[in-house]
């Protein structure tokens, strides 16, 4: 249930704005948490709506998908399971996404430590990179504050390690659950009160509820601390190795046949191998004086190996049989007469040379039959494979402090930095045999050593973003105050084809910089506070939009690339109002908020999977709501509640190209549309009672209503179903350190969706199953399924 992390926030917010009033006096600093290394010192207080999350809401035992975490415990988020991957997951906040897939407008900022985590390639995160079990705190900044710089249109997720003085003592964990789960997380920290010490070791497997979906990670992470008089220092580590299958979403078609757990086509599989190096500095220079220094490296490396049917077809254009790619405009030719004439195919279909597949390694002519034994009328196939280096390195600094001007009082932060990247990318796709003759087949490829030179990616990119920001936080007298920001993004990339040259070649040199302020004023007594802001942020278009951007020659997700038209940079402008109220026993919030945005980038679908298109800017959407939520309690019963309202739509008119729409292609996108794969209403309540001493069990509800299929950017169609989801927990916390419990999570084992997009089926399953006529395809959500675990810290 999305837990009313307001209450928490709330109350802090009033208290140590009463202690601070009553301090003035006493010339003691106060800070505010404005800005990302802010949030590295612990201070978590923030306006207008964060929510926040310590770690006894990020324990192993609530899951290993942070994603899961946060879909579960905050206001106005929801995911979209395109893979059926619990770390595969699009997570959505007030409209805006933050996902691990390529392919959709990435909204909303993450940053570890003070770090951005956020891929430079695509601007996408990678749950699995990050262990829940390791997080001090996760706080959700709202708004597009443009002091957390790109990607923050949205919002921004600040994420903290815990460390030696914040976890002083050992811990294991061991869970396992329904389709083979199985973990066990070690930690261990301490402190002598100046040096402290912190590790954590993950390890976990599952075979997934899906068929053909197993996933094992392994993450690690580790930090030395030093704390001194007037500074204090860490330097993290963190490592990972993940092993990921989410094979997506499947025909709607294909359930009756197979059930909701079956598959596509096989496999899609993510290997990530990530290797981060990060150092923090703070050193207090007097008493109203603060210097933050930030420093990282960072790598990681993503490879991909998907099955897919195939966009080829037999053909012969005269020298031999061979290749082709796929014609919808070619004309069948048939000659039944004459029968003995070798030439002649039934059903053959016409091309010419220039149709005909370049095999890598061989020149342009040169037929299939001439490089391997292969049928080519057998190759219904392709393995389509990619392999990304990132590596990344930054710096940043700022410098924090208090003074006086009259009566009133600033909190003031200046601060610059740099991120660079330097990115190699390739792709290949291998001809294949799809297995795919009996209901009983695999639908898995195999591959036959041969590969299409049109298809082959070589791909090396540049990036640097150098920005500066500031921010003021004023205290004009005891309930008012104003927050000013504002941040300049200068942005770089420069890329460069390891295949072409030239006209056509992924070549060329960006260039981006933008100018974003905001504004917050806040009323505040002792139990209530009220807020109106404007903020604006930006993002500059990633080098994958970039290499993907032709709606005349459209790519293959994640694997293909071609010629870099230029795409604008997306600003988002945001107003919210809002106010927490803290009451006896409880605390409620309320926000109400607009966020435009123009030149949007979005993905539009250009072939027969969802995967296959290219990128383009739209010149309006908008993203509006409204949110509320209470946290109330009785005695030992607490209930919290929320509700949200998102409205998502297109504001400006395009065609949208949506090849396997059930209407057709090119459908008239008008202003109002609603941008599908969004929940209008999500909702939910949840209960927590202590049964017995120690021993406390809860119950929440969740509801999502409908939304549109992915390609329905018209709203045409029909919708995806709402739906309702029950869970139930209970845990046991022995004074001797040892705590028990379970979950048992969707407990009435509903059948649900939380994600729709149109494909092509009946070329894979035509000849198993005679009746798939329909285009969509679902992700099917998670059926019932129980977790147990078991710790014991000392």
């Amino acid at each position: 249930m999305k837990k009313t992390a307001y209450l928490y926030l709330a109350s802090c917010i009033a208290a140590s704005f009463q202690i601070h009033a009553q301090q003035q006096d006493a010339e003691q600093i106060t800070v505010y948490g404005q800005s990302p290394l802010s949030f590295v010192s612990g201070l978590t207080e923030y306006s207008p709506a964060s929510q926040h999350l310590d770690a006894d809401a990020l324990e192993v035992e609530n899951g290993n998908s942070l994603a899961r975490i946060l879909d579960n415990k905050l206001v106005s988020v929801s995911i979209n399971d395109v893979q059926n991957n619990p770390f595969q997951a699009d997570l959505q906040y007030r409209g805006f996404t933050a996902s691990p897939l390529l392919g959709l407008p990435q909204g909303l900022s993450v940053y570890l430590n003070g770090t951005r985590f956020n891929e430079p390639f695509g601007d996408t995160v990678n749950w699995d990179l990050l262990p829940p079990s390791a997080l001090e705190s996760v706080t959700l900044v709202s708004g597009a504050n443009p002091v957390f710089g790109q990607n923050t249109l949205g919002g921004a997720l600040i994420l903290n390690t815990k460390d030696g003085f914040s976890f002083p003592h050992n811990k294991v964990t061991v869970m396992g659950g329904d389709f083979s789960q199985r973990g066990i997380n070690l930690e261990s920290g301490g402190n002598n009160g100046e040096w402290g010490y912190y590790i954590n070791i993950n390890k976990y497997q599952e075979d997934g509820w899906r068929d053909y979906s197993p996933s094992d990670i392994q993450q690690g992470l580790a930090n030395i601390t030093h704390k001194g008089k007037d500074t204090a220092t860490r330097i993290t580590l963190a490592v990972n190795e993940n092993d990921l299958i989410g094979n997506g979403a499947i025909p709607v078609d294909l359930i009756p046949h197979e059930g909701r757990a079956t598959i596509y086509t096989l496999p899609d599989q993510t290997f990530t191998n990530l290797r981060f190096l990060n150092l923090n500095h703070e050193w207090n220079l007097d008493d109203d004086l603060v210097l933050r220094l930030n420093t990282y490296y960072r790598e990681n490396k993503i490879e991909t190996y998907n099955g897919d049917d195939s966009d080829y077809e037999e053909c012969d254009v005269g020298y031999g049989e061979t290749l082709c790619e796929e014609d919808e405009d070619a004309e069948l030719f048939e000659d039944d007469d004459v029968e003995d004439d070798e030439d002649a195919e039934d059903d053959a279909v016409s091309f010419d040379e220039d149709d005909a597949v370049q095999f890598v390694g061989f020149d342009p002519l040169v037929p299939l039959e001439n490089i391997s034994n292969a049928d080519p009328d057998t190759l219904d196939g392709t393995a389509n494979t990619s392999f990304t280096d990132q590596q990344s390195f930054g710096f940043s600094a700022e410098l924090a402090g208090k003074a006086a001007t009259g009566s009133m009082t600033h909190h003031w932060v200046v601060g610059l930095g740099i991120d660079t990247a330097d990115i190699s990318f390739r792709s290949d796709t291998e001809f294949a045999v799809l297995d795919n003759e009996t209901p009983e087949s695999s639908r898995g490829v195999t591959g036959i050593g041969v590969f299409d030179e049109g298809s082959r990616v070589r791909l090396t990119t540049d990036v640097r973003h150098t920005y500066a920001f500031v921010s003021d936080v004023i205290d004009l007298n005891r309930h008012w105050q104003l927050a000013l920001a504002a941040r300049y993004n200068k942005s770089t990339i420069d890329m460069v084809d390891g295949v072409e040259e030239g006209e056509g070649s992924l070549n060329g040199n960006h260039a981006f910089n933008r100018f974003n302020p905001s504004a917050t004023v806040h009323y505040r007594t002792d139990s209530y506070h009220a807020y109106a802001s404007y903020s604006q942020s930006s993002r500059t278009p990633t080098p994958a939009e970039l290499s993907c951007a032709d709606e005349d020659d459209p790519c293959k997700l994640p694997n293909g690339f071609v010629a870099d038209p230029p795409l604008d940079q997306v600003r988002t402008d945001t107003l919210e109002l809002g106010a927490n109220i803290t009451l006896e026993n409880g605390s409620l919030h309320a926000a109400v908020y607009r966020s435009d945005s123009k030149d949007d980038i979005i993905f539009q679908q250009a072939g027969d999977r969802a995967s296959v298109g290219y990128f383009v800017n739209v010149d309006k959407t908008r993203r509006q709501g409204a949110e509320f939520s209470v946290l109330q309690q009785w005695d030992d019963l607490e209930v919290s509640a929320n509700v949200s309202y998102l409205q998502a739509t297109f504001e400006s008119a395009f065609v949208s190209f949506s090849p396997q729409n059930p209407m057709g292609p090119g459908r008239q996108v008008t202003p109002g549309d609603t941008i599908p794969g969004q929940p209008e209403w999500l909702a939910g309540v949840e209960v927590t009672y202590p049964l017995l001493e120690n021993l406390y069990i809860s119950a929440d509800v969740d509801y999502a209503s409908g939304q549109y299929f992915r390609g329905d950017e018209a709203n045409e169609n029909r919708k995806l179903d709402g739906y309702t989801l029950v869970n139930l927990s209970a845990t046991y916390a022995h004074p001797s350190g040892i705590t028990v419990g379970l979950r048992l999570e969707n407990v009435f084992d509903t059948e649900f969706e939380t994600f729709g997009t149109y494909g092509e089926a009946d070329e894979v399953l035509e000849d198993i199953y005679d009746d798939i006529e329909s285009t969509e395809f679902v992700g099917p959500g998670q059926p019932r399924t129980l977790r147990l675990f078991a710790s014991y810290q000392f």
